[in-house]
């Protein structure tokens, strides 16, 4: 066999049954064999960072390692950004590339292991030929166990070696957590019983683990509210002790509480600083931190009990332990008085902005959300837009991610994409602004020429928007930001997908309809005023919501 079928035949056998990428020298044999000779699905990106991104967008929601293919050269450096949000994000992302041939000046010659190290990606190299097949089992392997994206170089030189056929070794679950500390148990459960309001803060590891119910047992015998970070939005909802998001998010009545909170419990959560506030959120309070990874502890925040182990494991030991120690039963008095402030809140989070050809953003996700069916999953992408998104559209948070750890906006609609690939059995909804909407609407195409269940909503303020308000904020021009972009309807139905423009509340209705037919891939553009002021033009008074 040559070495580029065993590279095939190894993904098959490990159970890689999609790849994402873009063909060239030096992985177009293997993917080629892959797909005609061992069934595997080859999902072709536009441009090289978006198939980084879709094997991102994958991973996240399917919990299996995304593999992303390219060839060299200037393929590996078009996928610097989209490789770095996935290391930030701990996705568990493999990248298969390879040097180029060992000529003298290869014209596209590139460190692939200085791209990596760059990144933050661990870097592989296939050495022999005969052993390619072990070495995927064990690029796999790893990126499951460390959740560290992984850069492996599969050499052209190597692809077409005759070599004898290999079984490649399975690849092992992920290290199950032991049981953590118990001393670190008692000293935790210690600290919470001393404190007069302790908060419980439930993040994106809380979520994995499915600690939620442990969570609110906790809660719930300590008297305390419980609170998540963005990407655990929504795990308590409809609960009394929700609070909602931590952060700049956070509503008036939780904003107030955190003022008088005194030590919180973080479960799964990185304590970043957007949660925190650059930790002004965590000042004068005793901090315990629960999480899978020895890294995580102090890296964004000083934390007095860091305690090792999976999040719902070291949760439901806390409760065991509480119930040993026959703590006396709380009052139920503050979470019950902090329910009944946070109803007050109902219907006065805003003034809306809608009217005169123009939908308040976040008009257009509240009446959104209504037209949702029940699973669907949810990728925002970042900028001043998403707050209305995050605030205003409910979501499922084991099926809603934000590609943000890097900061990047355009990332979102290629992360959907992958994410649409992992599950097709219910529709993906990206929202994203006018900006980062054109810099991934290429891959929409991607979307349609795989028929993907992807529902791309731009909130189209023709404008940047963070750098709109900061230009208006130094007393310049905001009109610098603004960009006259072409119809993204229009351009979406240029490339193959189905699409509908709102300019009023009332053309959610073609919206609806259009969900109910699954036209897929579909486009909703919303235009928005970029000022978020009410159109002068309109004289009818907002209204409160």
């Amino acid at each position: 066999m040559k070495t580029y079928q065993i590279a095939a035949q190894a993904l098959s056998d490990l159970g890689v049954g999609t790849v994402f990428g873009l063909m060239g020298d030096a992985n177009l044999a293997y993917l080629g064999d892959f797909v005609e000779n061992h069934g595997g699905e080859f999902v072709a990106a536009v441009v090289e960072g978006g198939a980084v991104s879709m094997a991102d967008g994958y991973a996240r929601m399917t919990g299996h390692v995304g593999v992303a293919s390219v060839t060299h050269g200037p393929a590996v450096t078009n996928c610097t950004t989209a490789l770095v949000e996935a290391v930030r994000s701990r996705s568990a992302v493999l990248l298969l590339t390879g040097s180029t041939p060992d000529v003298r000046d290869h014209f596209q010659d590139f460190d692939l292991e200085g791209f990596a190290r760059l990144t933050g990606a661990e870097y592989r190299r296939v050495r022999k030929a005969d052993s390619v097949g072990a070495d995927i089992a064990e690029a796999l392997a790893r990126v499951t166990a460390t959740r560290t994206p992984l850069v492996l170089d599969l050499p052209y030189d190597l692809l077409e070696v005759t070599v004898a056929g290999e079984a490649p070794r399975a690849v092992p679950q992920p290290p199950v957590a032991g049981a953590p500390d118990p001393v670190l148990v008692d000293d935790a459960l210690a600290a919470l019983l001393g404190s007069a309001r302790p908060l419980i803060l439930a993040g994106r590891g809380a979520v994995v683990s499915e600690a939620r119910g442990d969570i609110l047992a906790l809660a719930r015998a300590l008297d305390a509210p419980v609170m998540t970070t963005l990407l655990a939005k929504d795990l308590f909802a409809g609960e009394p002790e929700n609070l909602g998001v931590h952060g700049s998010l956070s509503h008036a009545v939780a904003i107030e509480e955190l003022g008088r909170v005194d030590c919180v419990l973080a479960v799964g959560a990185a304590l970043s600083s957007f949660t925190t506030d650059n930790t002004a959120l965590l000042a004068g309070k005793f901090v315990i931190q629960i999480d899978d990874r020895s890294g995580a502890f102090g890296r964004f925040a000083p934390v007095h009990i860091p305690i090792l182990g999976d999040a719902a494991g070291v949760v439901r030991a806390l409760v065991e332990r509480l119930v040993e120690a026959e703590a006396p039963a709380p009052s139920g008095r503050r979470v019950a008085q902090l329910a009944e402030a946070a109803r007050g809140l109902e219907g006065k989070g805003y003034r809306s902005i809608s009217g005169g050809g123009t939908v308040d953003m976040r008009d257009a996700m509240a009446r959104f959300a209504e037209l949702l069916p029940t699973g669907t999953q949810v990728v925002t992408d970042v900028g001043r837009f998403s707050f209305a998104a995050w605030k205003y559209l409910p979501v499922d948070p084991a099926r809603f991610t934000v590609p943000g750890a890097f900061g990047s906006i355009g990332l979102g609609i290629a992360t959907a994409v992958g994410a649409a690939a992992g599950r097709r059995d219910v529709p993906t909804v990206c929202v994203a602004g006018d900006g980062g909407a054109m810099m991934g609407l290429v891959e929409l195409s991607t979307a349609v020429r795989h028929r993907l269940p992807l529902v791309l909503v731009v909130l189209d303020d023709h404008c940047y928007g963070a750098e709109y308000l900061k230009l208006e904020g130094l007393g310049l021009a905001p009109a610098h930001s603004e960009v006259s972009w072409p119809g993204f309807a229009e351009t979406a139905r240029a490339l193959g997908a189905r699409a509908v423009t709102v300019r009023d509340l009332e053309e959610f209705s073609q919206v609806a309809a259009l969900l109910d037919e699954c036209a897929y891939p579909l486009v909703i553009e919303v235009k928005a005023d970029p000022a978020r002021r009410r159109p002068e033009v309109v004289a009818a008074a907002g209204h409160a919501r």
